[in-house]
């Protein structure tokens, strides 16, 4: 089962895409304290496919919405490769 895992850099976070075949890079953003709790121990992708639009926390918001087309390539032109 596949899981979206965080981890932090100096003012960043780097988020992957873990598999069983390895860790694979989506892509980075700025630091946020409420991303980072909520992906702190790894989200898995159902989990974040059923997310609905959580309007406490937009930043929040608009980084689930950035994870799917972010995997999808990462399926289609990494993995495949």
């Amino acid at each position: 089962m596949s899981k979206i895992v965080v981890s932090k850099g100096h003012d960043v976070l780097y988020f992957y895409l873990q598999e069983k075949e390895g860790l694979y890079f989506l892509f980075s953003q700025k630091f946020s304290k409420g991303v980072w709790k909520f992906f702190e121990n790894g989200r898995y992708e159902a989990e974040l496919l059923a997310f609905h639009d959580w309007k406490r926390n937009p930043r929040l918001n608009k980084t689930i919405e950035r994870i799917p087309g972010a995997m999808r390539y990462v399926r289609r032109y990494v993995m495949a490769a």
